[in-house]
């Protein structure tokens, strides 16, 4: 998947995961120690996501007031 076809949600928090998805993405490119940079990756995938799970969690409780 290409970056012109992932949608990004506008918040700081997101541009802050992007910025360092695209270092790790830089140094991949370069060559540098290929599995530690994916792994990464995924690990700022995985932060990025739980976060995400999390304000709309917060959202919807706020909405029904749970």
């Amino acid at each position: 998947m290409s970056a012109t076809h992932v949608p990004i949600a506008e918040s700081e928090l997101a541009r802050v995961y992007v910025a360092r998805i695209e270092a790790h993405l830089t140094r991949l490119a370069q060559g540098h120690d290929p599995l530690g940079h994916l792994f990464g990756i995924e690990r700022l995938a995985r932060a990025a996501r739980a976060e995400w799970w999390e304000s709309e969690h917060q959202a919807v409780r706020a909405r029904t007031g749970r």
